[in-house]
C-alpha cells in the first residue's frame, strides 16, 4: 500500500508539466488515442477564424439585406400581382453558379414616366436555371407602388423563399460555429486545445503509472 501512494504521488508530480497549467480534457484525449490524430480544428489559428467571421457574417448581412425585404413584400402581396401594361421590364439576365445558385437581375421602368427611376428586381434561387423566361412586369392591386418581375414575385416565389432560408441558414451556422470555436477556443493554441494537449499528457502519465505499478506487483 505504501508503494502504491508513492507511486500514485509521481503521477500527480507530472501535473506542472502540462500546457499553461490547464485542466486536462481526458475525454478529448481518449478520442485522439482512438483515432491516432489531433482533431483538425487544431491547426487553425484565432486570426483564420475570425477572418472566417467576417466573411461569413459580412455574406449574412448581404444577402439579408438584399432579398428579404422583396420576399417578405411579395409573400404579403402574393395573389395580387397583375400585368402592369404601362411598365416595360429589360436587362434581364440570369447567372448559374456552380448548378446550384441562381442569381438573377431585370430593370423595370414606367413607359408613362420615362423619367422616373427605374426599379430594380433581383431575386436568387437554387437549382433553377430561369435562363429565357419572359419578363413580364406587373403590379399590386393592393399596392400599387409595388412592381416586380411575374417570374420572380409569382412563379419562382416558393424557390425563392426556400433559397433564402437554405443560404442564410448555412452562413448563420458556420458564423455560429466559428463564433462559439472563438469563444471555446477551439483553435491552434486556444483553451481547449490547450487542455486536450494536458489531457494527452495525463493520460501518458498514468500509463507510465501503471507500467511501473504492473513491474513492482
Amino acid at each position: 500500500m505504501t508503494q502504491f501512494g508513492k507511486r500514485i504521488a509521481v503521477g500527480h508530480a507530472a501535473s506542472p508539466n502540462r500546457p499553461g497549467g490547464q485542466q486536462p480534457d481526458v475525454g478529448a484525449a481518449l478520442a485522439v488515442v482512438k483515432t491516432g490524430k489531433l482533431p483538425a480544428w487544431t491547426t487553425l489559428g484565432p486570426i483564420r477564424l475570425v477572418i472566417g467571421v467576417l466573411i461569413f457574417g459580412a455574406g449574412l448581412y448581404f444577402t439579408t439585406a438584399k432579398y428579404a425585404g422583396d420576399i417578405v413584400r411579395d409573400i404579403h402581396l402574393a395573389g395580387t400581382w397583375q400585368v402592369a401594361y404601362d411598365l416595360r421590364a429589360f436587362d434581364g439576365s440570369c447567372t448559374r453558379h456552380n448548378f446550384v445558385v441562381t442569381l438573377c437581375s431585370a430593370t423595370i421602368r414606367s413607359n408613362a414616366e420615362p423619367n422616373r427611376a427605374p426599379v430594380a428586381s433581383e431575386f436568387m434561387m437554387l437549382f433553377s436555371g430561369g435562363g429565357g423566361e419572359t419578363l413580364v412586369p406587373v403590379r399590386s392591386t393592393s399596392d400599387p407602388s409595388a412592381v416586380a418581375i411575374a417570374y420572380a414575385a409569382d412563379t419562382k416565389l416558393t424557390n425563392r423563399t426556400m433559397s433564402f432560408l437554405v443560404v442564410t441558414g448555412i452562413l448563420a451556422a458556420l458564423l455560429i460555429g466559428l463564433v462559439g470555436a472563438l469563444a471555446t477556443g477551439r483553435y491552434k493554441g486556444g483553451a481547449a486545445h490547450r487542455a486536450l494537449l494536458a489531457g494527452i499528457i495525463e493520460l501518458k502519465a498514468r500509463a507510465e503509472s501503471t507500467q511501473t505499478l504492473s513491474r513492482i506487483t
